[in-house]
């Protein structure tokens, strides 16, 4: 009977469609698997930004700002924290824009790095991009400089912003909009480091 195959052709199509559903991993399982798999290659990456690395010994971070501060390219200060450092961006965003930053340091080398990207025009009160924007631009920056594959973690909080994240095999960056939509804060982490002792 023709209601029979078009059923039967009914069931087929929705148990494909159910398995195909089925088979595409949520953006923290790919996360998971993400991490995992670039973990397992043993691949390095330390390169952080503006020729600053994991595992920088302190000393010479501290050298290495000093001098880049000598040649205009580092100033201690920033919106984001005072006590960091800030670095100009001065071609790579829409507008003049700073990336505001400092390490943690474990067993005195770099294993982290807090940062912040925002718009010059912050500083000044002037109207800029932010939110949605900013994170946008951003994110293409975060690609020019690392190369695509960042994950869009959505957070289950209203109130707490999604995280876009990337792991290439020892380097995990994430980035987030700040409470402020003024600025969007990046995080690295080396995930072959110990944990520290605080955590």
């Amino acid at each position: 009977m023709w209601w029979r195959e078009k059923i039967t052709y009914l069931i087929f199509l929705w148990l494909t469609i159910g398995g195909i559903s089925a088979c595409q991993d949520s953006p923290e399982e790919q996360y998971i698997r993400m991490e995992e798999e670039e973990l397992e290659s043993g691949i390095r990456h330390d390169s952080l930004f503006k020729g600053i690395h994991f595992t920088m010994e302190e000393k010479q971070f501290r050298d290495y700002c000093f001098n880049q501060n000598l040649e205009g390219e580092f100033k201690q200060g920033g919106v984001k924290s005072g006590n960091w450092v800030e670095c100009k961006l001065k071609d790579e965003l829409r507008y003049p824009a700073a990336i505001n930053f400092f390490p943690k340091f474990q067993d005195n080398r770099i294993t982290e790095m807090e940062a912040a990207i925002y718009y010059d025009n912050v500083r000044l009160g002037a109207p800029v991009p932010k939110g949605d924007s900013l994170l946008h631009d951003v994110l293409q920056l975060m690609e020019k400089w690392y190369g695509e594959g960042f994950i869009k973690i959505n957070s289950p909080y209203f109130y707490k912003a999604d995280v876009y994240v990337k792991v290439d095999g020892n380097r995990r960056i994430t980035l987030y909009k700040d409470a402020s939509e003024n600025l969007i804060n990046v995080w690295y982490v080396d995930l072959t480091a110990k944990p520290r002792k605080d955590e």
